[in-house]
């Protein structure tokens, strides 16, 4: 029996605002110099680790600077880092409220949206940060995610969500050729239509960049719809040496090994 390759699930998450941004952005009136101290110490704490400390230095920020839109995306930071998703958004869309040229702030409050499975909400943010900055590469792989997700939940908008999902990756491709998501996402659309030919060559080069279950998974489901069942019988086995307990892979195997006899 084959098992279906999964959906990607997880967004991607936007990276910490680089601190030069902190001083002056978005034509503001002049920050308080304890505000910008305590933003540097609030993003500071984030890349050590220390959600506790960075939400604390992002709020005596915010008691300095109120409207300070880079102190309420760092508390949204802090609620993502905590997989509390709807907190998260709700910073976020504050951030975007006081800054509508916030391009990250619009990237996170996207991913938060995606991670609620609002799709539709989540494209629309996204799109808003690369309107801003078409180089924020986690936004553009967040969009294709949320462009494909909703053609998944609604069949009736399939292909043309799915059609610019594909020139969304595609876009990210020539930024970042060697992007195991990219490769992998593809391959997945390509699977679901029936295109199994370039969906094996999308899970085979995302296994050689960053080999996962799930990519494992579709490689060897790719190469049963191939005819190529000794190959797929590898895969499932690779699989299962570095997962050993993946039932799916397992399951796969199975329908790999009857294909190859």
């Amino acid at each position: 029996m084959l098992t279906m390759p999964t959906p990607p699930t997880r967004p991607l998450t936007t990276a910490l605002l680089p601190l030069t941004l902190f001083a002056g952005c978005f034509g503001s009136p002049v920050v308080h110099p304890r505000a910008i101290e305590e933003l540097r110490r609030g993003y500071a704490h984030l890349q050590s680790g220390d959600g506790e400390r960075a939400e604390v230095a992002f709020d005596h920020a915010l008691e300095f600077a109120p409207d300070l839109p880079e102190g309420w995306n760092g508390l949204g930071v802090v609620a993502r880092g905590r997989d509390d998703a709807a907190t998260a958004k709700e910073r976020f869309a504050h951030a975007v409220r006081l800054a509508p040229e916030f391009a990250e702030g619009h990237a996170n409050l996207g991913e938060a949206l995606l991670t609620l499975e609002r799709p539709s909400e989540a494209v629309e943010e996204l799109r808003a940060a690369l309107r801003i900055d078409p180089d924020l590469a986690a936004a553009r792989q967040n969009l294709a995610r949320a462009l494909l997700h909703d053609g998944l939940a609604d069949p009736a908008v399939r292909e043309p969500r799915w059609r610019e999902a594909r020139r969304e990756y595609l876009h990210l491709l020539e930024s970042l050729p060697d992007s195991p998501t990219a490769h992998a996402d593809l391959a997945f659309m390509d699977y679901l239509s029936g295109r199994f030919a370039p969906a094996e060559r999308g899970y085979r080069r995302a296994v050689e960049l960053a080999p996962s279950s799930e990519r494992l998974l579709g490689l060897c489901v790719s190469l049963v719809r191939l005819g190529r069942c000794g190959e797929a019988v590898t895969a499932c086995d690779r699989c299962l040496d570095i997962f050993p307990s993946n039932r799916a892979c397992l399951a796969s195997r199975r329908g790999a090994e009857a294909c190859s006899d």
